[in-house]
């Protein structure tokens, strides 16, 4: 598959998760008024999140809050750049794609609701697993591919080291 054929495969799979993304959590906004089972394991639940993913660095503090937000959009911003570069030499930039779609809608909630709609409860008798999203489900699948293909690219030994370049 060339470039071009694979930017636009990205460029619908962001435009996809990232509408699903928006559209589940409209749908969770405006139905979600209070917990629905669906069976002991999955259940629906709305919560705006101030943290980041599994709500770690949760805050209450707007000044953390923006500061929080600003890191997380930024970060995403730096991986925008990388993606285009990355696409540039090896046109793969799935995992980057899935990332890049469900960080920014996390932004857009942000800026929008002043916390992230996280809706999906995940639970195994008293076990709980933090509450997420679409999104938050991209940017897992998303690290773990860029994982995986920079684990399979293998080492350029071709390249000198910083001490043979000073001999």
């Amino acid at each position: 598959m060339n470039k071009l054929t694979m930017l636009l495969w990205s460029l619908v799979l962001f435009i996809f998760t990232f509408q699903f993304d928006r559209i589940t959590k409209q749908y969770a906004l405006t139905h979600l008024v209070e917990r629905h089972e669906i069976n002991q394991f999955l259940s629906f639940e709305l919560l705006f999140n101030r943290g980041v993913t599994g709500g770690l660095f949760h805050t209450h503090s707007s000044f953390w809050f923006v500061l929080l937000s600003l890191i997380v959009t930024s970060i995403a911003l730096i991986l925008g750049v990388y993606t285009y570069y990355r696409w540039k030499n090896t046109g793969f930039i799935l995992g980057e794609v899935l990332v890049l779609s469900g960080a920014f809608s996390n932004v857009i909630d942000r800026v929008l609701y002043g916390g992230v709609i996280d809706f999906i409860a995940v639970s195994w008798g008293d076990w709980f697993f933090p509450i997420f999203n679409i999104a938050d489900v991209c940017i897992v699948i998303g690290v773990l591919i860029i994982f995986f293909v920079h684990m399979q690219d293998p080492i350029d030994t071709s390249a000198p080291s910083a001490h043979q370049d000073r001999q």
